[in-house]
């Protein structure tokens, strides 16, 4: 139930539209989109100097040259990892990847170890969200 609440609030946060592209009325040009082997090399744009005990951060990560968001909320020491496409993408789904890939990207981002499955969220554009449990010591 606890999780449930939580992936739903991370979720909503994370495909929320920003105040700037709806401020501006225009939407950014998106990033270029190449095709090949699925690369694990993620790159943060904000990096804390130390992980926080509790709270929320969304975190830019990159995945087959795309970039994508990876929200990750924290309640003392257990968690929530959700990888989306940003809200201003251009491209609303997110590129094929292995649940394992993914609980590979928010082990290593969230500095937390993955606990329980990884879940889909779904849509007739392809999945749009993957959402996995933390257990942060």
């Amino acid at each position: 139930m606890f999780r449930r609440i939580l992936f739903s609030v991370v979720f909503a946060v994370a495909v929320a539209p920003s105040p700037e592209a709806t401020i501006a009325g225009v939407v950014p040009v998106p990033a270029p989109v190449m095709a090949g082997p699925l690369s694990l090399t993620a790159g943060r744009t904000q990096q804390p100097a130390t992980a926080p005990r509790s709270g929320s951060q969304t975190l830019r990560v990159e995945v087959q040259g795309r970039a994508l968001s990876l929200s990750v909320v924290r309640a003392g020491s257990t968690g929530l990892a959700v990888l989306s496409a940003p809200a201003h993408s251009v491209i609303g789904n997110l590129p094929d990847m292995t649940p394992a890939d993914f609980q590979t990207i928010a082990a290593r981002e969230s500095g937390c170890s993955v606990s329980g499955e990884v879940q889909v969220l779904g849509s007739d554009r392809g999945t749009v969200a993957l959402a996995t449990g933390l257990s942060c010591s």
